[in-house]
């Protein structure tokens, strides 16, 4: 998960303080591994997908943005892919925080970051360019999968179609329609 790439960043850095943005789930994990999510002087903003989002999370942390505290996020995604079409992701909180702060994020973790992916790769022992990505995201999944040096596998049932890879620069290992195709 995106969350454990962030809790490690958090840590390589020494950061205990924080006001997160994000789920339950996300603040119980980020409490168990020593961050509090909840501080009045924290040291970063934390901001993660949050499906409990409100108005009094969004308006704390603008004004700790205001303020000159610098934000982290768990990953840039700016969809969430459901039945319903997209729905607002963590990228679309960025957007919303830079439109009203001016502040976007001092770093960025989860895809397309190499260490997403590298760092289970390598407690496997296994080759990168012997391992795939399958994701349905180019900037993020394809984006890691070259980074890191594995097969890249785009899944066309999600966010990416095929015009929006012309021109991206990226060239998947294989394209497939949905993941049922690679059985």
């Amino acid at each position: 998960l995106s969350t454990h790439d962030l809790i490690a960043w958090l840590s390589d850095n020494g950061i205990v303080d924080t006001f997160l943005v994000g789920t339950e789930g996300m603040r119980e994990m980020l409490e168990e591994s020593g961050v509090s999510t909840a501080s009045s002087e924290p040291e970063f903003v934390v901001l993660g997908y949050d499906t409990e989002i409100n108005y009094e999370k969004l308006a704390t942390a603008s004004v700790h943005l205001h303020s000159g505290v610098p934000m982290v996020a768990s990953h840039p995604d700016m969809v969430c892919p459901s039945p319903n079409g997209g729905l607002p992701d963590t990228g679309a909180y960025m957007a919303l925080f830079e439109a009203t702060t001016g502040v976007r994020p001092s770093h960025i973790c989860g895809k397309p970051n190499k260490g997403m992916i590298l760092h289970k790769i390598e407690e496997l022992g296994l080759d990168p360019s012997n391992c795939a990505m399958v994701g349905d995201r180019l900037y993020t999944d394809m984006e890691m999968a070259d980074r890191a040096g594995v097969q890249g596998i785009l899944v066309l049932s999600g966010e990416a179609t095929r015009e929006d890879l012309e021109g991206s620069g990226l060239n998947p290992s294989l394209i497939v329609d949905s993941v049922a195709s690679l059985a």
